[in-house]
């Protein structure tokens, strides 16, 4: 039994306060193994496998994993990066093919079971959505478009090294809004804590359909992981950073076309936004890490 396994499925099910390895590097060992941490929970709390099936569905899972593709050709040029370092997020144009965009909208639709032609079944209540995020990662269409070499090779580039791995997460279903539907998205945001220094590392979603301005695109405060330090500092005390980011900070949308990628550094505060165009913006999240990342002990 892997002692990194043992240690997630120990704690998961008996409530253990320690551990024989961290947080960080249990995500690893499930990430590398093409394994959510949502899909690793659910399994945990309604099958509640021993040590050994545990470590069987883990295997599975594994081999069912595609391996990316090496590119020796950079795809970010100087000008892309330079960009990436003054404003903390870029827009990789044709990440995955747009036939791959058309059929991940395909499985997204049938895993939802709505369909494409009638509005009224976009607004229907699934068992795995909770607001805009879809809890679906198991499938081979979304892991051919997570396993893009161009797109590896991009995090490569900004990361500056080899040693990256692939997350496994979430799809995002956003209709359009409707008299009696409202959003469900959540407002300008970081999914880091603000206890500086901010550790580096990216965050990405793949346009899987075209999204305009009003398309309920991705909106992020450009260059914001320049300012932040000294912007906590300025922060009145009767208020809390992220409820002052709302009130205070101004985003903008970042469009772009099916099968284009959005990759942000994590100090951008950054949201989703409702969707005022006439068919869903459909999204899935792709991202890499570096090997030993560590999450900051206390959340701000």
């Amino acid at each position: 039994m892997n002692p990194i396994s043992a240690s997630f499925r120990n704690r998961i099910l008996q409530g253990e306060s320690t551990a024989t390895t961290s947080w960080a590097q249990e995500m690893e060992y499930l990430y590398k193994n093409g394994i959510g941490l949502d899909e690793a929970l659910h399994y945990l709390y309604f099958d509640k496998p021993s040590a050994e099936d545990f470590e069987k569905w883990i295997h599975k899972k594994a081999a069912m994993l595609i391996t990316v593709d090496e590119q020796d050709e950079m795809v970010l040029s100087e000008s892309d990066l330079r960009f990436f370092e003054t404003n903390g997020y870029l827009v990789l144009k044709n990440a995955i093919a747009k036939e791959d965009c058309l059929s991940a909208q395909q499985i997204i639709w049938e895993f939802l079971g709505m369909q494409p032609d009638n509005p009224d079944s976009w607004y229907a209540t699934h068992p795995m959505q909770k607001g805009l995020m879809v809890n679906f990662f198991d499938h081979p269409i979304l892991e051919k478009n997570r396993s893009s070499a161009r797109i590896k090779k991009a995090y490569e580039q900004l990361y500056q090294s080899e040693k990256i791995y692939k997350t496994i997460d979430k799809i995002s279903f956003n209709p359009p809004l409707r008299p009696n539907y409202s959003f469900k998205g959540s407002s300008l945001h970081w999914d880091v804590s603000l206890r500086q220094p901010i550790p580096f590392r990216l965050q990405g979603l793949i346009y899987l359909s075209d999204c305009g301005p009003m398309d309920g695109a991705f909106h992020c405060v450009p260059g914001f992981q320049h300012k932040i330090g000294d912007w906590l500092t300025q922060i009145p005390e009767t208020k809390h950073p992220r409820d002052y980011a709302v009130e205070t900070l101004q985003p903008i949308a970042i469009t772009g076309e099916a099968g284009d990628m959005v990759i942000w550094d994590q100090s951008l505060p950054h949201c989703a936004t409702p969707n005022y165009g006439k068919k869903p913006r459909m999204v899935q999240y792709v991202t890499y890490f570096g090997e030993n990342y560590k999450e900051p002990t206390e959340w701000i």
